[in-house]
């Protein structure tokens, strides 16, 4: 496997010499495929804490999907929820929230239905289903801790949308469904698989690259000095603007040209492996 510097989309911008955050993925990898983090990624968090670089986790899961970490890894850091849509302060509390147009979610939602595709809504800590036979969510209750709440319409869901996942096993109908939806709302909706099975779609604004750089306003921390791993198309925004990014082994070739350096895969300690060899020499 090729660990080289990746040459395509960065090829004009330089690596950071000097990295005070990491904004983490969490799914595909921190965790392996079984949501496990390995002894190895455990002493690579003590490391960077050692070192003085501060680590905070972005995901695509809501709320409680992150925080259920924070023990494991000693820490107490702001993050980012639901695909960059919520972000989260050391305290718990909501830094900002970028919500859906209701109008586009209802529309999107019912695009959705209409090519079988399952739709789940999430804003907040809520998460939302509308038919409990979907076979996924028996996966996503173990990843999350959480149970979701059964609703008969979108329209009887009254908080914010923040995002809505596609859920299906045709990941082939998935990448026509974001294609479509990207194309039909250019500025206000946007559309991006986080795995083969799940469909993120948000707000524009509520992606990976906004987080990590509101994330580093929390620390006083530029952009330029921030280091970003993602292994999915959605972390493509944070690889595309960090001062140091760094794709997943796993990760297909539209997600590896947007990355200074690939490392190994989630099932080889890539996550481990990446803090080791880029980012603590530029602590």
């Amino acid at each position: 496997m090729n660990f080289s510097t990746m040459s395509h989309m960065k090829k004009t911008k330089e690596v950071s010499g000097k990295i005070k955050l990491l904004v983490s993925d969490i799914d595909g990898t921190l965790v392996t495929n079984d949501k496990k983090i390995t002894p190895e990624a455990f002493a690579a968090a003590e490391k960077l804490q050692k070192a003085g670089i501060h680590l905070c986790l972005v995901s695509s899961r809501p709320p409680q999907g992150i925080q259920m970490f924070f023990k494991e890894l000693n820490i107490l850091t702001p993050f980012a929820a639901l695909n960059g849509g919520e972000i989260i302060g050391n305290d718990g509390t909501v830094v900002s929230s970028m919500a859906m147009n209701t109008q586009d979610a209802h529309e999107v939602y019912e695009l959705l239905h209409s090519r079988d595709v399952k739709a789940w809504v999430f804003g907040g800590f809520d998460w939302v289903v509308f038919d409990m036979n979907d076979p996924y969510i028996s996966h996503e209750k173990a990843v999350v801790g959480s149970d979701p709440e059964l609703l008969k319409h979108i329209n009887d869901y009254r908080n914010r949308i923040v995002k809505i996942e596609g859920v299906s096993s045709n990941t082939a109908l998935l990448d026509e469904l974001a294609a479509h939806i990207n194309e039909k709302y250019p500025n206000t909706v946007r559309a991006l698989r986080s795995s083969d099975h799940y469909l993120d779609i948000t707000h524009p604004k509520a992606n990976k690259g906004s987080a990590a750089i509101e994330l580093g306003k929390q620390y006083g921390i530029d952009i330029s000095e921030i280091a970003c791993i993602g292994d999915m198309d959605n972390d493509i925004p944070m690889l595309e603007i960090a001062g140091l990014s760094i794709a997943m082994g796993q990760s297909t070739a539209n997600v590896h040209q947007h990355a200074h350096f690939q490392t190994k895969s989630n099932e080889e300690n890539g996550w481990a492996y990446a803090v080791e060899h880029y980012i603590l020499p530029r602590a």
